[in-house]
């Protein structure tokens, strides 16, 4: 089996089948992305990026599940809570020494506060969030977990300096695909974030698999389900 970012990257062909209109939509949707809180500064060391991003991410879980104010003291007391295992699962997935860190200097506590703060300013409700939804597996496509789910809309976050990909949204189609042929799809709008760069784009999933395909959303997103199990079954 596969994993969902595998999934989203590879098999061309049937992509193209499944939604052909997503390369020409997504050049247009590019112009209509919006930013929705301030950008922070690129300060810290670009091989701690994934780190520092994932150490945000998961301050910002714990912080918002406890109620607690995006406050610096806050944050930093909790993003020190967090740095023990954020560094273990950084270097188990890397391997490499130089990814992560156990000791925070100035520049990198500046972009942890500053993400966290984005993400705590624009997924603010405690209730109504279900942060790191899981997701059964289907066909080639193992079982994973998404980012969060707010308000009716599950949210990728992409925390790295670059902007919105094709890709992501293939990966938005496969968490739904893998919920609807659960019978547990509960969220009807999709929507990416970027707490590093400050902007966010939102749909909702039946206008997407229209935009995409021409097909509705349970049409979509059954051929995709269908495509995982096909796969599975001719390996």
């Amino acid at each position: 089996m596969i994993s969902e970012q595998h999934f989203s990257s590879s098999f061309t062909s049937l992509w193209h089948e499944i939604i052909p209109l997503a390369d020409t939509y997504w050049r247009r949707e590019n112009l209509k992305i919006a930013r929705q809180v301030s950008p922070i500064d690129n300060v810290a060391p670009i091989n701690l990026r994934g780190f520092l991003n994932e150490l945000a991410f998961e301050t910002f879980s714990r912080a918002r599940a406890a109620g607690l104010q995006p406050k610096r003291e806050v944050i930093l007391s909790i993003t020190q809570e967090c740095i023990e295992s954020v560094n273990k699962y950084i270097l188990r997935i890397t391997r490499d020494k130089n990814s992560a860190t156990l000791e925070l200097d100035n520049l990198c506590k500046q972009e942890v506060l500053g993400m966290t703060r984005n993400l705590m300013l624009s997924f603010p409700a405690k209730n109504n969030i279900q942060i790191r939804p899981k997701f059964s597996g289907c066909g080639v496509v193992s079982a994973c977990e998404g980012d969060l789910i707010y308000e009716d809309c599950l949210y990728e976050i992409k925390a790295g300096d670059r902007g919105f990909r094709v890709s992501d949204i293939k990966q938005l189609l496969i968490y739904s695909s893998l919920a609807f042929s659960k019978g547990e799809l509960n969220f009807s709008k999709v929507g990416l974030f970027n707490p590093r760069n400050g902007y966010y784009w939102e749909r909702t999933l039946d206008r997407l698999c229209i935009e995409l395909s021409g097909m509705r959303e349970s049409d979509v997103l059954s051929n995709l389900a269908g495509s995982m199990t096909q796969l599975a079954i001719s390996r």
